[in-house]
């Protein structure tokens, strides 16, 4: 077992550092001999957390062995919500008198003044009466602390509704008219947005503008579903159909035309791509082309065809 370290003995510490004669060498052995620790290479945790100065454990301030404060244990679950009796408004007749003989009336016997029987009997007359007096009672303690509470919510709603009304009205105080920002007079007028006196029709006449564009967008959607409907006479909906049209456009003489059929892209089975010299001629009216897309009949076709979907309601 190894052997314990010396440590110095609390008088004679007390004796050394009480002395007029302790001289300094003295002074540091004990201060040595106090301050020897275990041999340890871990910081304790005193050496590692520095206490700031505005913490309230920077000074320490002694403790009663016992404790004042009282901590109120805690209940589990919660307080049923209790059910109103009472009606919102008026007098109810639960605190009328009378109301509890209707409701626990007295036996024919006892009104006739009959005496009771047996003392079975004279029991529970008693326990009857007490019972009566115990319902009065408490219907009248929940009426009277029903109007407290609610005269007290008055005077609380009332007292919070002044304090509003006088906050509201009351002047601006002195320290945000001297902490206020200086604005030039000149400044103030520049950026003053005044009221527009037309705000109302002008946001009728919003309102009109947004009903035409949506039933413009309501129009434009039923011609689309229209369209669908008449241009689904041409949708594949078998399979011999969908080989028919595979074997048609996937072949290799499908861009052939011409008399010798000597078409290699679709520019040679169709039309070339649109120019800018015929989008200048169509946006005047001049095409020299023998059939002209732009030409009167062209136009009036397409304003016929136009006229008749409108008078139809759908797409042709």
């Amino acid at each position: 077992m190894a052997p314990t370290l010396a440590r110095p003995s609390l008088s004679g510490v007390q004796f050394i550092l009480s002395s007029p004669t302790t001289t300094c060498a003295a002074t540091s052995v004990v201060t040595r001999a106090i301050a020897a620790r275990s041999f340890s290479t871990t910081r304790s945790a005193r050496d590692s957390v520095s206490i700031p100065p505005d913490s309230p454990n920077y000074i320490k301030v002694p403790e009663p062995p016992q404790s004042s404060e009282v901590r109120h244990p805690f209940v589990k679950g919660h307080l049923p919500i209790p059910r109103s009796i009472f009606p919102k408004k008026g007098v109810p007749e639960k605190v009328q008198s009378g109301y509890v003989n209707r409701i626990a009336p007295k036996s024919a016997a006892e009104l006739a003044g009959l005496p009771p029987k047996s003392k079975q009997e004279s029991w529970r007359r008693k326990m009857a009466e007490a019972r009566r007096q115990s319902l009065e009672a408490g219907l009248q303690g929940l009426w009277q602390r029903k109007v407290k509470r609610d005269q007290k919510q008055a005077k609380e709603s009332k007292a919070r509704y002044l304090a509003n009304k006088r906050a509201a009205q009351a002047p601006e105080r002195l320290d945000e008219v001297f902490t206020r920002a200086t604005i030039r007079e000149s400044t103030a007028k520049n950026t003053f947005v005044p009221l527009d006196p037309e705000a109302f029709v002008k946001a009728e006449e919003a309102r009109i503008k947004h009903a035409e564009k949506e039933a413009m967008k309501s129009e434009a959607r039923r011609d689309a579903v229209v369209q669908l409907y008449v241009a689904s006479k041409n949708f594949i909906v078998d399979e011999k159909e969908l080989e028919e049209h595979v074997n048609k456009h996937f072949t290799e003489k499908i861009h052939n035309a011409g008399l010798w059929e000597s078409g290699r892209s679709i520019w040679d089975s169709q039309k070339n791509p649109i120019s800018m010299r015929e989008l200048r001629n169509e946006f005047s009216g001049f095409n020299d082309r023998v059939t002209a897309t732009t030409s009167a009949a062209v136009k009036t076709t397409v304003r016929q065809k136009n006229v008749a979907e409108e008078l139809t309601g759908g797409k042709l």
